[in-house]
């Protein structure tokens, strides 16, 4: 018969994997992190259905009480997690610093061009090739919302 905790170990780790399957399949995570999370949950799941790994690990920790080490263990894999996801959101703001660079650079080009476009065009007030339409002085009146001419 299973212990309680295998019972509910293997529904987490169930919950985990199936999670993990359902967010690759909608595209919310990348393949990295499916194989991170599968694992994550692979792991879990056996270590709660073969008991013998839990007293495996008190031994290695030197630990009187298996919490302790599961405790140990947990501790240590979140801080694991936590520099892995600190490296990854570094990496992101060096890409963002680079894009808004090069984003800037390109602004700065387009506004460059664009003056240049302009004092070309004002020092050649007859060479000017503008098709567009002159606009008229004079203003139109936009008829008021509400307001219908046949009631």
């Amino acid at each position: 018969m299973w212990e309680r905790y295998s019972v509910i170990g293997v529904a987490f780790a169930l919950a985990v994997i199936i999670l993990d399957f359902y967010l690759l399949r909608k595209r919310k995570i990348q393949g990295k992190g499916f194989v991170f999370w599968f694992t994550v949950g692979v792991v879990l799941g056996l270590f709660s259905t073969v008991p013998f790994l839990f007293e495996l690990l008190a031994l290695v920790y030197g630990t009187e009480e298996l919490v302790s080490a599961v405790t140990a263990t947990g501790f240590l894999f979140f801080l694991l997690v936590l520099l892995y996801m600190h490296s990854k959101i570094s990496e992101l703001h060096t890409l963002l610093m680079k894009l808004a660079m090069e984003i800037s650079v390109i602004k700065y080009d387009r506004e460059q061009m664009e003056q240049e476009s302009t004092k070309v065009k004002s020092e050649n007030p007859e060479k000017r090739n503008d098709t567009r339409p002159q606009r008229s002085s004079k203003r139109r009146v936009l008829p008021k919302k509400g307001k219908s001419k046949g009631k």
